[in-house]
């Protein structure tokens, strides 16, 4: 998987654990082939990938993975989340707008991926 490819990753558990090695951009579309409002937004995710070369755009089908969608604490969908350097900084429960989105990703590229790992690893007792 190359970071900033424009092609929609579909995600299962092995290109999930990829995503969570890079420290770029990740936005995932939460969906399932038979939710409306899940297709309705799928032409604002695939327009607003195409305008950001540097960020990677997945989807995830909750019904046919539905251990990462529990990963998540899918409540309902269409469920977008954003990662950055491994770590979950963003989800949102129902469709965004393409400005929307766009605002989101301009601030998930402002987040500090070592502040990131700090946060994730401070508490954790050494051995």
């Amino acid at each position: 998987m190359v970071e900033g490819n424009r092609e929609i990753v579909a995600l299962d558990v092995d290109t999930f654990t990829e995503l969570t090695k890079l420290d770029g951009v990740v936005v995932i579309h939460l969906s399932a082939e038979w939710c409306g409002p899940c297709q309705a937004f799928t032409t604002v995710f695939h327009e607003t990938a195409e305008n950001h070369d540097d960020v990677v755009f997945a989807t995830l089908d909750t019904d046919s993975q539905p251990e990462l969608g529990a990963a998540f604490h899918v409540k309902s969908i269409p469920t977008i989340a954003v990662m950055r350097g491994g770590a979950l900084i963003f989800t949102h429960e129902g469709s965004l707008s393409e400005r929307a989105l766009n605002d989101v990703i301009r601030q998930a590229r402002g987040v500090d991926v070592d502040e990131i790992r700090k946060s994730m690893t401070s508490g954790v007792a050494s051995t």
